[in-house]
Formats: structure tokens, C-alpha cells, sequence
């Protein structure tokens, strides 16, 4: 939905307003009334375009573990995430969940300028929220997905990592999908000039600590240097392709020292259009030293402390490849398959994850504009490092009406 706002209106109200409070003209520096609230409205006339939108989902999940119950109370019932799938335990039978926390708004404004477009974009859901619970009401608090700002080529807030490509994403049910994206939202400052974006982003190191050096934190907050992605938009018809470098600091500290290593990665994502079938191919593959967070939703923790201290950086990789076909005008398919790998050190603890796998397909049908109804098949499995491996079955439905 769009709302302009003319700001020309609101300085023909003031000047009717004045107009009527005034008997006579009167004058201040040489300027009648008249005369200073025509340069006002000159001034203020520049328009603001406002556009809000969203849309309402409700999703219901049966889900069966292999080695144990659900993964965990909230993250890994609302959607796949890889890392919680329990491995090791008895299997445990089906559960079924209901939410609507997907459910989204958004809010995008632009300003004309004498120096450009001002432009500012802000996005809220209900996902991964622990406050909340299902016994009588569901209330659940809102989180921010988005909130940034946009000048020209410059763009400040948070938003999307320019080390993601958010074309590759397959057309799924499910939230995230696959284990090979990239998926990441991060405050971070972008400069993207032409076919490039060139952005600095807020860094956190994930590293195992085996030792117990400085307590197994899930996250450290040491770094110094915020982490620097160069991306590179390949100009292609029927076709988006994207190049992404991306170079990180990875640091702790044990109170008395200061310990970091510095990582890479790189990502190569596409969508290419087969002819004008409406049909597509998805692709994306990742590969670093040090990618950590950045690949399957914390999939694998950037390296391991050793017991010397130092840091030594973790080897990771992954490939997801997803295929959509057009049915019909209302009807449509998606077939999604992703695999992603770490090397890990020696010296990590068995039950660390060294593979992960996943598949989803889907139908979907559409019988009015904006409105999705559709089932979906997903499988994951998780693999550690002694072997064990554990898998998670789900059909998830779905109902989405976008507004």
C-alpha cells in the first residue's frame, strides 16, 4: 500500500490558517506574511512518499526426531535450524506446533531533496522472541529485522550482509530453508557505487573453547575491527549472479591477554531464469577460513582456542542448489537440496557438528493475488564429528496473505 504525503498542503494550511488569524498585512524585515509563507512552502514542498506493507502467515509443523525430542522450547519448532537438531538420544515421537509469529510489517518512506533521496526502511516480526508463551494468549514481543537508512549510494542501519544474496534464496514455506545460506542481518555501513557494494559490518567471534579457557561462551564481543565484505553484482540478462569476499577479525580475551586471527570467505550466489517459463534455478556456494556464523545460521563456530590459547581458524564449505517450476498462473513448485562441511581441529569434542544435510520441497497455490496456500516436505540431518548422526522429519502447511 503507498500514502504520499505533500508537504506543499500542509504549507497552504498554515498560510490559511495565518490568513485568518491576521486583519491586516504586516510585515517583518522588509517581507509580508504572504511573502515569507510562500518561501516557506517552497522550502518544505519537496514531497515524501510512504509505503507500508507486510503480510499474515500462519504456519502448522508436525515434526519427528530420530535421536530425541524437539530440538529445542522455540527456535527449532518455528522453523529448520540445523544446528539444534538432537543427535544421540532416543527417538522420541511426533509433535505438533502452530504459530503465527512470521506474521510481518514494514515501513519504507522517501524524501526528495536538493541533495538527493533520503530514503529510510523499517521491518518488524514476531520470530525467535522468548517473551511469550502458549498457554492462554501467545504474546509475543516484536524484533527488528530491518531499520536503515539510505542516502545516494551510502546505507546505514541494519539490514541484509553483503555477504548475502537474498535472489538465491529459495521460494520455500520454510522461514530460512537450506544450510547453505548465508543468512545474516547485521548493523553495518554500505557503500555501493555502480555493480559494487563495499560494506563494514558488526563483527562476534563463535569459537569453541574445548579447554575451557575462558568458560565455553557461545559468543565473544572482543573484536576490534568490524568485518569488511566486498561484493560484486555481475551484470547479466535473465540471469542475478553475485561475488562476495568477505574478511574478518575472529578474538577473545582471558582477562589477562588478547588473542585473534583473522578469517575469510567467499560466497557465489545466482538465480537464472530459464527462458521466459517464469521457471528458475537457485544457487549458492560458500567456502572460507573462519566463516563461522555466516554460513547456516550458526551452523559451525568460526575456529577452536587451543590449549596453548591461540586460535586456530576452522575450514568450512557448503553448496545448496534449488530448482522453482511454474504450473500453472496459481500454481507453483519448489525443490531445494544443501549440504555444508567443516574441518575441525582434532581436538574438538565429539559431539561437535561436522555435516550437515537438507532437503525441502513444496506446492503451492495461489487462488487470489497475494494469497499462498501450500504444503511443504523438509528433512535435516545433522552429523558430529564421532559419527552420530540425528535427523529431523517435517510436513509443514501454510497459509500467507500479503498486504
Amino acid at each position: 500500500m503507498k500514502t504520499t504525503l505533500p508537504y506543499a498542503a500542509l504549507a497552504a494550511a498554515i498560510t490559511f490558517s495565518a490568513a485568518a488569524s491576521a486583519q491586516t498585512p504586516s510585515t517583518q524585515g522588509g517581507q509580508s506574511m504572504e511573502e515569507r509563507l510562500a518561501a516557506l512552502e517552497t522550502r518544505i514542498a519537496a514531497t515524501t512518499q510512504v509505503q507500508f506493507g507486510g503480510y499474515i502467515k500462519l504456519d502448522g509443523q508436525v515434526s519427528r526426531y530420530t535421536d530425541g525430542t524437539r530440538a529445542t522450547a522455540l527456535i527449532g519448532d518455528e522453523f529448520l535450524v540445523p544446528g539444534t537438531i538432537p543427535v544421540g538420544g532416543a527417538g522420541g515421537g511426533a509433535v505438533t506446533d502452530f504459530h503465527a509469529k512470521e506474521s510481518r510489517f514494514w515501513l519504507r518512506s522517501n524524501t526528495d531533496t536538493d541533495y538527493g533521496v533520503l530514503g529510510a526502511y523499517i521491518e518488524l516480526d514476531f520470530l525467535t522472541q522468548s517473551m511469550g508463551d502458549e498457554r492462554i494468549t501467545n504474546s509475543y514481543a516484536p524484533r527488528i529485522r530491518h531499520a536503515y537508512a539510505t542516502f545516494g549510494d551510502m546505507l546505514f542501519g541494519q539490514t541484509w550482509s553483503a555477504f548475502f544474496d537474498v535472489s538465491a534464496l529459495p521460494d520455500l514455506l520454510d522461514f530460512v530453508g537450506p544450510v547453505g545460506t548465508t543468512l545474516v542481518r547485521q548493523a553495518q555501513v554500505r557503500y555501493s557505487p555502480g555493480q559494487w557494494d563495499i560494506s563494514l559490518e558488526n563483527p562476534s567471534s563463535t569459537l569453541y573453547d574445548t579447554n575451557g579457557l575462558i568458560g565455553n561462551p557461545t559468543t565473544l564481543d572482543d573484536n576490534r575491527y568490524p568485518d569488511l565484505i566486498v561484493r560484486y553484482r555481475v551484470p547479466l540478462e535473465g540471469a542475478n549472479l553475485s561475488i562476495a569476499a568477505m574478511g574478518r577479525e575472529l578474538a577473545y580475551r582471558d582477562g589477562t591477554s588478547r588473542e585473534s586471527e583473522f578469517g575469510y570467505g567467499v560466497s557465489i550466489a545466482s538465480k537464472w531464469m530459464l527462458g521466459d517459463t517464469g521457471n528458475d534455478i537457485r544457487a549458492q556456494l560458500v567456502g572460507g577460513k573462519g566463516v563461522g556464523r555466516y554460513l547456516g545460521l550458526n551452523a559451525f563456530r568460526a575456529g577452536e582456542i587451543q590449549a596453548d590459547g591461540n586460535i586456530e581458524l576452522i575450514d568450512t564449505w557448503s553448496a545448496m542448489v534449488a530448482y522453482r517450476h511454474l504450473w500453472s498462473d496459481q500454481w507453483r513448485s519448489s525443490v531445494a537440496l544443501s549440504v555444508a562441511g567443516a574441518d575441525n581441529p582434532d581436538t574438538v569434542a565429539g559431539t561437535t557438528p561436522k555435516a550437515y544435510r537438507t532437503s525441502h520441497v513444496n506446492l503451492i497455490y495461489s487462488p487470489a493475488p497475494r494469497l499462498d496456500l501450500g504444503g511443504e516436505v523438509i528433512w535435516g540431518q545433522r552429523e558430529n564429528e564421532d559419527g552420530q548422526r540425528g535427523e529431523v522429519g517435517r510436513v509443514q502447511l501454510s497459509a500467507k496473505l500479503a498486504f
